[in-house]
């Protein structure tokens, strides 16, 4: 920038320098302005929580969308983090009508930001969504994991999120279980996470040992599907070692359909085709190949 200046006329160089300065200015009272924005909403945040939690529906619900319209406002960590506490209490509630619109709440906070700690925020906003006994919500609470994992990558959230899909992937009512083993592979697909991958195959074997009367075939081949994918991915050779062993051994399990067997063969083939063949040496330009 000396350099540059250095061929300017005086005069210029001096409306450069005011330009730098004045631009300098406008970015300190931005960032000042954005504190003060925060802070105000930070107060306002403060004063909803006891509304959130009012025995009058429509106190609640008007307070719960304000938090909400708050925590989309802002950029701040901070402010939205606040809101996702405040969350806790309609995403908690007994009634669908209100903890059914908090569970898309959080996700949508938690996807507005790249913040990580937001966003495992949000996922133990979720923790109790995921462990009702209802089947409406818990899958309500399954979507609103696989949105936030997929919005982005980072470890810690990926990890966090195949904690909370540990109970329903267990669970004996395939509602649950079937949306938990998509939300398993979409969490780990494309993340290059070698613990994320090992993590998911732990999850993967509940519902490959799935005996289910009804609907359990359709259980475990989901499971054997992104068992397969997994395996494919993956770039450990121990892990692709691990998934195609599970194939292998759950296509001699005696209590399987023969169709079931076939398919989680085939998946083992897949996965081991997958295995990068080392490279042979390359001959030397002009060298007799022997043909």
């Amino acid at each position: 920038m000396r350099i540059l200046d250095s061929f300017l006329p005086g005069s210029a160089r001096r409306k450069r320098k005011m330009a730098l300065l004045l631009a300098a200015v406008l970015l300190t009272a931005g960032a000042a302005f954005a504190q003060s924005d925060d802070g105000a909403l930070l107060a306002e945040l403060g004063g909803l929580k006891d509304k959130v939690k009012h025995p009058d529906t429509r106190t609640r619900v008007e307070a719960f969308h304000r938090v909400w319209t708050i925590a989309m406002s802002s950029g701040g960590a901070e402010v939205k983090s606040l809101a996702l506490e405040l969350l806790k209490e309609p995403v908690g509630s007994s009634s669908d009508h209100i903890r059914m619109p908090a569970v898309y709440a959080i996700a949508e906070i938690a996807n507005s930001t790249n913040e990580v700690q937001v966003k495992l925020r949000a996922l133990d906003a979720l923790r109790e969504p995921m462990q009702a006994e209802q089947l409406p919500i818990r899958c309500a609470g399954i979507d609103a994991v696989n949105s936030i994992v997929r919005s982005g990558k980072q470890g810690e959230v990926i990890l966090s999120a195949l904690t909370l899909l540990g109970g329903p992937v267990r669970s004996a009512n395939n509602g649950v279980r079937i949306p938990a083993i998509n939300a398993i592979l979409h969490a780990v697909e494309r993340s290059n996470n070698d613990r994320a991958y090992n993590q998911a195959l732990d999850l993967l074997t509940a519902p490959l040992d799935s005996m289910a009367a009804i609907g359990g075939m359709e259980v475990r081949l989901m499971a054997v599907v992104a068992v397969e994918r997994i395996g494919v991915e993956a770039s450990e050779a121990a892990t692709k070692a691990r998934a195609m062993g599970m194939m292998q051994l759950y296509a001699g399990k005696g209590s399987w359909e023969p169709e079931a067997k076939r398919r989680a063969l085939e998946a083992s083939a897949r996965i081991q085709s997958s295995v990068r063949q080392p490279q042979k040496p390359t001959e030397q330009k002009g060298q007799k190949t022997g043909i």
